[in-house]
């Protein structure tokens, strides 16, 4: 009998144990799947959101003055289209303001075009500003996904040249003549990052 009950003590914790082992990777299983659905959810609002930045341009390095007005900056950012052989008027302008708060030095400025197709006349003409010397920068206006994933793109060995268009990173490889493009934090595996740094790509409380 005494060996009839261990054999039936040995058979009820082995299937206890097999069944938390089971439960466990169930729960384990459907947090995956959870945490998966979650960073898909906030890849598919960060597409959205950049969409919506579709007509803004970030222009950097354009001086700024003390109790400088819309107006100003209006004017401001027209002398920096017609500097690069694009005529813009300032009805063409939804928007522009500095980003940043008040008193800082030099600002970036912040365009919100009416039309799109002067927002892409000036991004495409940002060239000419190199060449004519100035130190002002024209960049699509990122959402700050993007934004880090291009930061970090950039520092990638494997990168050797590197734009944007159309809120889409545009990645030029050294050991490849096809760019490759990347659009969420899934795609950085095409530079040779295998584990995104979530912390850094401020996703971090998505991953457990």
């Amino acid at each position: 009998m005494p060996g009839i009950a261990n054999i039936i003590v040995v058979a009820v914790s082995t299937a206890v144990a097999t069944a938390i082992k089971d439960y466990t990777n169930k729960l384990v299983s459907n947090s995956a799947e959870k945490q998966r659905s979650c960073l898909l959810s906030r890849f598919d609002n960060d597409r959205l959101e950049q969409y919506m930045r579709g007509d803004n341009l970030r222009i950097f390095g354009i001086e700024e003055e003390p109790d400088e007005d819309e107006d100003i900056i209006q004017a401001k950012v027209i002398e920096v289209a017609a500097d690069i052989g694009v005529k813009i008027e300032a009805n063409d302008i939804s928007i522009a303001y500095r980003l940043g708060g008040e008193g800082g030095q030099g600002r970036p400025v912040l365009v919100r075009f009416c039309h799109r197709k002067n927002r892409n006349a000036v991004l495409n003409k940002k060239k000419e500003l190199k060449k004519k010397q100035k130190k002002i920068y024209i960049n699509e206006d990122l959402t700050p996904l993007r934004a880090a994933m291009l930061k970090i793109v950039k520092e990638q060995a494997t990168v050797r040249n590197v734009t944007t268009r159309d809120g889409k990173i545009i990645a030029w490889l050294i050991d490849r003549e096809r760019p490759v493009d990347i659009n969420t934090p899934d795609d950085l595996h095409k530079v040779g990052i295998t584990s995104p740094d979530w912390k850094r790509l401020k996703l971090d409380y998505l991953i457990q």
